[in-house]
């Protein structure tokens, strides 16, 4: 019995389906969202420095305000990374002169529903630099607004 017209265009539509989805695995726009976020009372002139092994990815250069009694600085950027699969890691290190520095590793792993991976710098009043790492749905980020968003 030879399939009908209707087995034949749900089967192709899997199919299509199927082949959209490898797409979306190697999507060339992927992003990072580099967010620097200071609640000293002193101003921060610092560095982050993003790699892939021994490829830099990104060497950037920020200025950061002062946090007020009421808000915090926040300098954020979106970087578009390009082909970059999920479970790549990256090498992130963020310095800001007279011993405030941090390095760790982040993963790409954010799904689809997110707008890409996050790395948040926290530059602290115990003079102290964390990096968190999370996904993102939005640039700038509700954190940003939230903390008056100093330049991006």
């Amino acid at each position: 019995m030879s399939p009908t017209r209707r087995q034949f265009l749900l089967a192709s539509t899997g199919g299509v389906t199927l082949l959209s989805g490898c797409s979306a695995l190697s999507d060339p726009r992927r992003s990072l969202l580099v967010a620097v976020n200071n609640y000293t009372p002193s101003r921060r002139d610092g560095r982050i420095l993003i790699e892939k092994g021994d490829t830099e990815l990104v060497r950037q250069y920020v200025e950061v305000a002062a946090a007020t009694p009421d808000t915090w600085g926040t300098v954020e950027t979106e970087i578009a990374l390009g082909e970059v699969s999920d479970g790549t890691r990256l090498d992130v290190t963020a310095s800001f002169g007279d011993g405030l520095s941090a390095s760790g590793s982040v993963t790409i792993d954010c799904s689809d529903d997110s707008a890409g991976d996050a790395v948040y710098v926290q530059i602290e009043r115990e003079r102290n630099v964390r990096l968190n790492e999370l996904c993102y749905d939005g640039f700038p980020s509700a954190e940003a607004a939230e903390g008056g968003l100093d330049r991006s």
